[in-house]
């Protein structure tokens, strides 16, 4: 079940819809700092884990910056995609984390390899 989400093309795609979903409610609230309208000032990303599955849409990630001149703070709305910062998708630093309790060594090993991941990045998570 879990292998079949993680190679899943579609999942990462209404992910991808979520997101914008989001993002289009903060860019409608405007800037929270001065009212300003939000003009799309993405964040490039390179996603790390399932590049395979992943389409160029996972490039970037959502957000905004204020229109205003003396304001431009910049609004990034919360995604479903990415947590915060890091470079792995949040989908796989949860599966992962789920998977490891009671993981053998061997599908340890195939989980680092399957996912591109480091070994002392996994210990940490």
């Amino acid at each position: 079940m879990c292998q079949a989400i993680v190679g899943d093309t579609s999942f990462y795609q209404s992910l991808f819809k979520l997101d914008q979903a989001i993002a289009a409610d903060v860019q409608s609230a405007g800037c929270q700092h001065c009212g300003g309208r939000l003009h799309i000032a993405d964040y490039p990303r390179k996603p790390r884990g399932v590049r395979a599955a992943l389409d160029e849409s996972y490039q970037y990630r959502l957000s905004f910056c204020c229109a205003v001149d003396g304001c431009r703070r910049r609004t990034t709305p919360p995604s479903v995609r990415f947590l915060g910062r890091k470079v792995y998708l949040g989908v796989i630093v949860i599966l992962v984390t789920a998977l490891t309790h009671g993981l053998e060594s061997r599908h340890r090993r195939l989980l680092i390899d399957r996912l591109d991941l480091w070994p002392q990045t996994l210990s940490r998570w």
